[in-house]
């Protein structure tokens, strides 16, 4: 049997920087993270949307096309700290003067097709989704993500990913679903997964090698 074409050759990335992002991809970006969460129940109205807010011009915004189609097949965005509070901090005062990280990852959106492929060798719209935002990090010196993520897919990432979540407080409701507040160590989940042979794909970037260079790992 012949092996399939490799999937990473089937995406391809686009990050827009904070202030960058033109206003009809953004447009394509509300309606496509809206969607996915209106799939998954968070937003039960179709009416309801994931946006946009005040928080998509503080943003970088990470966008995986399907380069047959040129359509999303995922997205997310970064939000920075400033102008506005971090919506973690936002949910939970109280870990205003405990949260190092200077980011938040938001509106992780994965179309549906692809919520279930967990092999980094695949590239999948998931792994291209944390290869950009790593790189994205390494690029601004950035140690440290927060989150405000869905219970259930923080045990998926924790179990399958190894990334290393600390929780910082109980669930509580966040668009639709219960999520738990997270700081990730970005390093210490570089070198959870590093020797994993079904990630080796993720590696091969000039960045993502100076990243594991840097933290000392072999």
């Amino acid at each position: 049997m012949k092996n399939p074409p490799e999937l990473k050759e089937l995406f391809y990335s686009k990050v827009y920087q904070q202030g960058e992002v033109p206003a009809d991809v953004l447009e394509e970006c509300v309606r496509f993270r809206t969607q996915i969460y209106i799939e998954e129940g968070y937003l039960p109205e179709p009416e309801q949307s994931a946006g946009p807010d005040c928080y998509d011009a503080q943003s970088a915004h990470i966008c995986v096309h399907a380069k047959k189609s040129g359509k999303l097949a995922g997205y997310c965005r970064m939000i920075y700290d400033e102008p506005y509070p971090l919506p973690i901090v936002q949910l939970y005062p109280g870990l205003k003067d405990c949260i190092g990280a200077k980011v938040e990852i938001s509106r992780f959106s994965l179309q549906n097709h692809w919520r279930g492929s967990l092999r980094a060798v695949d590239m999948t719209p998931i792994f291209r989704l944390a290869r950009e935002l790593l790189i994205l990090s390494h690029q601004q010196n950035l140690q440290q993500w927060s989150c405000l993520i869905d219970e259930r897919f923080q045990k998926l990432c924790q179990r399958f990913f190894k990334m290393d979540f600390h929780i910082l407080g109980e669930p509580q409701m966040y668009l639709g679903s219960p999520s738990v507040p997270c700081i990730i160590d970005l390093s210490e989940s570089i070198r959870n997964n590093l020797h994993n042979p079904d990630y080796s794909a993720f590696w091969e970037t000039r960045d993502m090698q100076a990243w594991i260079a840097e933290i000392g790992v072999r």
